[in-house]
């Protein structure tokens, strides 16, 4: 390669050891503030992001809610299939509000599980050994059931999402219920404060109802009272403090004249739903006021109270209370 001559002949420095020098110049990277140390600072220019809290647990959820709905849409049953769309909303929810929180669309998404990857037994199940419906609702009803129990992992998480997530696990519970005919051990201690009182006396209005509907219902009806009657009296039984009692319903009047099994049936959808509507504006202050316990114990009487909404015809709701 031929050289630029200098004036007078002598050959000038080539163009590699021009783009050395401009390169070590410490003149010049001083001016364009970049430090060669391998202890050197992030350059000021590239922010850095500041997690959410609990980040890893709201990514690690929000694809759990597209894998639930695979694995539900593979499973026989209404029930089963009611669940799809519940799961399908949830993501959409949940993923559309960590990224709008600032979380990178592929630490959302992340790197595919297992479980995305390779269909469950129950959902693809081999040849020659093909579970029942059943056996497939029973295990999806547990994959459910376990997800409730995970809800005290999520009390620390950015508190705009507080509500949604624990609202979230409530319906995990429902479902569990609804599959596999119990709820989860989300187990909590007591949680009593004036909050809760507001509670009880909203449940034992729908107590009331129920008490109306069954004694207006027969066969299959009247059945499904009874056990509708048992979840609420489950729940009121935690809602009570020691020694205190709810206001009584006797004497509420009827919102309309239950005369058949019609009327019966719209008296309980009604009374659900508005129970299930009561939990919405009082979520923030049962965790705030009762912190895990209160997630726990919200979880275990919301999900009930959706179960016996969905055990009445009414549609499951992905965010149960708040939608």
């Amino acid at each position: 390669m031929m050289r630029r001559m200098r004036a007078g002949g002598a050959p000038g420095p080539g163009r590699r050891a021009l783009l050395a020098g401009v390169l070590t110049s410490p003149v010049l990277l001083a001016g364009c503030g970049i430090r060669l140390e391998e202890d050197a600072p992030p350059v000021p220019l590239v922010p850095t992001r500041e997690p959410l809290p609990g980040e890893d647990a709201l990514t690690a959820l929000t694809r759990a809610c597209a894998e639930l709905a695979d694995r539900a849409e593979a499973v026989p049953g209404a029930d089963a299939g009611a669940l799809v769309p519940v799961h399908r909303r949830q993501h959409t929810v949940l993923r559309t509000t960590l990224v709008r929180l600032g979380v990178p669309v592929e630490v959302v998404d992340g790197a595919p599980s297992p479980a995305t990857v390779t269909p469950s037994p129950s959902a693809s199940p081999s040849a020659g050994a093909t579970p029942g419906a059943k056996a497939a609702r029973t295990a999806l009803g547990e994959v459910e059931g376990d997800a409730a129990l995970g809800v005290r992992g999520f009390t620390d998480i950015a508190e705009e999402l507080g509500d949604t997530v624990l609202s979230l696990h409530a319906q995990r519970f429902a479902a569990a219920v609804l599959l596999t005919g119990s709820g989860p051990d989300v187990t909590g201690g007591p949680v009593t404060s004036g909050i809760v009182g507001q509670l009880a006396g909203r449940t034992e209005g729908a107590r009331y109802f129920l008490q109306v509907v069954a004694a207006r219902s027969s066969g299959r009806a009247r059945t499904r009272a009874t056990t509708t009657l048992s979840a609420l009296d489950q729940i009121l039984s935690e809602q009570v403090s020691e020694g205190s009692a709810p206001p009584g319903s006797l004497g509420v009047p009827l919102p309309f004249e239950v005369e058949t099994a019609a009327d019966a049936t719209r008296l309980a959808r009604r009374a659900l739903g508005e129970l299930r509507g009561a939990y919405g504006p009082r979520l923030g202050a049962l965790r705030e006021e009762h912190g895990a316990d209160g997630w726990a114990a919200t979880t275990r009487w919301l999900g009930a109270v959706e179960a016996e909404c969905h055990r009445w015809g009414l549609t499951l709701q992905p965010f149960p209370g708040l939608t």
